[in-house]
């Protein structure tokens, strides 16, 4: 199974609930209601709510790290 992270390059850690309300608040989501991160095929970042309205990352500011096997699996 292959799992991801989404980083944020500015911190070198995963977005914290703050930075992902802003975004969320920027693309016009439903911030009560965040579903998730969704990594496209081509590595485009989606941030999407429970409605299904979504809005695209800042690639220049987050990156997706993989994890394979059985690493991170237990987070």
């Amino acid at each position: 199974m292959t799992l991801f992270k989404i980083i944020d390059r500015k911190t070198g850690k995963e977005p914290t609930e703050r930075v992902i309300q802003n975004i969320a608040k920027r693309g016009n989501l439903m911030t009560c209601d965040i579903d998730g991160f969704y990594v496209s095929e081509d590595g485009l970042i989606i941030l999407v709510d429970d409605c299904g309205n979504c809005t695209w990352l800042d690639m220049g500011r987050f990156k997706v790290e993989l994890q394979t096997g059985q690493e991170g699996a237990n987070e």
